[in-house]
């Protein structure tokens, strides 16, 4: 009887912490029609948006439980975007503007901003503005109809050629993986991105597999194969890619999120967040293929999302154009599965390909014991990186990853698996 009683105990615990719903976390006072959040820390959120000349700025904490009005002396303009890297360190970039708007940072949590990047009299307004948390918040893109990158925190900021006029005018529909690998959706045509894999270098225009001409939302996985966009008007289909970006192919999400949507990917995990104007929210925990609803508290006209993630738990925010802020707590072991301890390999492993030498494709088996974040990637015998084909969290179990050298010439290449304190290399023979 005991031990029915733990597993079951144990079967409840883990049904509620997977099915984890969004909580209230405070009310902002009128924070505009589009407000934006970022979140910084466990409890640490900003809130920007505001009106017609009258911006607005919010910040916690302490998780919602209160919020303070941040000094805006000097932002002349509601604020479309902001970014926060620490709980006094922020940017933040003026809307509803048809030239000279100004971005602005801040190192003492608003008390002064001083403007730091400025537009053309004609190149509109800030729309978008994201850093890559990975490294510190050292590389990040602003978009204003044209686009801007800094390198180093954001002290200095280059203007790119993107290569198209005007490049988006859709709120948040911008993504970045890394300092090789962006992009943003475009804001007229058929539904597009622009994407760049080797820090602006060149670009590519990809049409995505649904309706509409307003890409609202676009965000890849930091491997940089599986990646996710939609319309203002598609849902319930969005586009879905495994490839890079080379194809993309619709995907029905179902019913329970509508209007305009936003995304964001949890680096190195196949967990995405879908966010929809009408309140709703859904999660895939299989690289975007199949989503499920996760419960909001009657919110409506939600805006805009953003996480956090320390350790194996995600901390969510989001808010509403009514000033409503929602809040989740979401853990990585239980989304991403568990294996029976009993099937648990020892240690970690990598195996030879087999066959090898092989023309066009060959399986790789490798193991690990525990949850770790694992990265596999293959080089040229110059030691150049080719690609990664897996870069991210993987629970404990036996795993098999194909591979095809379709797209490289013969020769003698080079994979190597990283996880842990583990580390092996091995060499693949490709013949054609």
């Amino acid at each position: 009887m005991r031990k029915i009683t733990i597993f079951v105990l144990f079967a409840f615990l883990t049904l509620n912490l997977y099915s984890q719903s969004w909580v209230p976390a405070g009310i902002v006072s009128n924070p505009g029609n589009k407000p934006n959040i970022s979140v910084c820390g466990i409890n640490s959120v900003y809130i920007a948006d505001g009106s017609l000349n009258s911006p607005k700025i919010f910040r916690t904490t302490d998780g919602g439980s209160s919020w303070l009005n941040v000094p805006v002396a000097g932002i002349n303009h509601e604020i479309y975007c902001i970014w926060a890297v620490t709980e006094n360190t922020v940017f933040a970039g003026e809307g509803y503007v048809n030239g000279n708007a100004r971005l602005f940072k801040t190192t003492n949590a608003g008390l002064n901003w001083n403007p730091i990047l400025t537009t053309a009299s004609n190149s509109g307004h800030f729309t978008g503005l994201g850093f890559t948390k990975s490294n510190g918040n050292l590389f990040g893109i602003a978009i204003a109809e044209k686009i801007y990158k800094t390198s180093d925190a954001g002290n200095n900021w280059v203007e790119l050629n993107a290569g198209v006029v005007g490049v988006s005018n859709a709120q948040n529909s911008l993504t970045i993986v890394d300092n090789n690998f962006y992009g943003f959706g475009l804001n007229n045509g058929a539904a597009r991105i622009r994407l760049t894999v080797n820090n602006a270098v060149s670009w590519s225009t990809q049409q995505i597999s649904v309706a509409g001409n307003y890409t609202s939302a676009i965000a890849f996985h930091s491997n940089k194969l599986f990646g996710v966009a939609a319309t203002s008007s598609s849902l319930p289909m969005i586009s879905r890619t495994t490839n890079g970006g080379s194809t993309w192919n619709s995907v029905d999400i179902g019913s329970g999120v509508t209007g305009t949507c936003y995304f964001v990917w949890v680096p190195a995990t196949p967990v995405v967040y879908i966010l929809g104007s009408n309140g709703g929210i859904k999660r895939s925990t299989d690289n975007g293929l199949n989503w499920v609803t996760t419960p909001t508290p009657g919110v409506t006209g939600l805006s805009h999302f953003d996480f956090i993630q320390s350790g194996m738990i995600v901390y969510g925010y989001a808010v509403s154009s009514t000033g409503n802020v929602i809040k989740l707590t979401d853990t990585l072991d239980i989304l991403t599965g568990t294996n029976p301890i009993n099937n648990l390999p020892k240690g970690y492993s990598l195996s030879q390909n087999y066959p090898n030498p092989f023309n066009p494709q060959t399986m790789i088996t490798y193991s690990v014991p525990q949850s770790s974040f694992v990265n596999i990637t293959v080089f040229d015998i110059l030691g150049r990186e080719l690609y990664s084909p897996v870069n991210e969290i993987k629970k404990a179990g036996s795993y098999e990853l194909n591979i095809n050298a379709g797209q490289i010439g013969s020769g003698i290449y080079y994979y190597r698996m990283s996880a842990g304190d583990f580390s092996d290399t091995k060499k693949m023979i490709v013949i054609k």
